[in-house]
């Protein structure tokens, strides 16, 4: 099977820097893939991408080059084994609150007796049958990201970051700020100051950790925090900002 570029840069420690996909779109995903971010995430939790369009959008982004993420809805198995077998290698699951939610989310992606994922004869994630070790390797290559956007899961973050299998830690400041009483306000330097202190946990675990933000400005800064793995903004925000500086032209002309 084809080496999850993902995972091995995480491995070798390096940054990488991508985008959202939530406007359920090929061409949107393929113009993202198409370019020079290091990653697009399909988000099937807070988009309306259903699994036919996550999986039309993972196609166009490898075919234009890019690395494909998928941010499952809900942790879930069921949900986690139709999206391995349709060829998803990297899987973020939101809301790991704790030690037994990150364990069922590696059991999730993980064949017996390792897990509990199914296995199907021919699927495109073995190239509809053809790669006859796909079993043997698929548990290895497949990237399990882990979300961390509560405060119950801040406290637990030693617990979840010890769960063998986790690859990722990835911090949600807006449903984290939310729990922390800052729903208006994601931008609170209380939030940042949990964020950053379940980076220095993780980092002491020898595990990456990533970050969820609104402008390169703010990923820089990120970066030189030390989180490894950021996105910066979806499409539909990308898209809706450049249209309304537009808008505001129009408005003004």
């Amino acid at each position: 099977m084809s080496i999850n570029n993902f995972k091995r840069r995480l491995l070798n420690n390096e940054n990488q820097i991508g985008v959202f996909a939530s406007l359920g779109s090929e061409m949107a995903s393929e113009v993202l893939g198409s370019s020079d971010i290091d990653y697009t995430l399909v988000d099937m939790e807070h988009a309306p991408n259903d699994l036919r369009d996550t999986v039309n959008q993972m196609q166009t982004i490898k075919a234009a080059g890019g690395e494909c993420l998928v941010r499952i809805p809900v942790l879930d198995h069921i949900y986690a084994k139709r999206l391995l077998d349709a060829g998803a290698t990297s899987i973020m699951f939101p809301q790991i609150n704790n030690i037994e939610d990150a364990q069922n989310a590696v059991k999730s992606v993980k064949y017996p007796p390792n897990g509990i994922r199914g296995i199907a004869g021919a699927t495109r994630a073995n190239n509809f049958g053809r790669e006859t070790d796909y079993v043997s390797l698929a548990d290895d290559n497949i990237c399990v990201i882990c979300q961390i956007e509560s405060v119950e899961a801040c406290k637990n973050v030693k617990d979840i970051a010890s769960v063998k299998g986790i690859d990722l830690l990835f911090i949600g400041p807006g449903d984290l700020s939310a729990d922390m009483g800052f729903i208006k306000n994601r931008a609170a330097s209380e939030v940042k100051e949990v964020a950053i202190q379940v980076l220095r946990e993780a980092q002491k675990l020898n595990k990456p950790c990533g970050i969820m933000v609104s402008n390169i400005a703010e990923a820089k800064e990120m970066l030189n925090i030390g989180f490894s793995v950021v996105a910066v903004t979806t499409d539909l925000v990308l898209l809706r900002n450049a249209v309304d500086e537009i808008g505001q032209l129009a408005k003004n002309n």
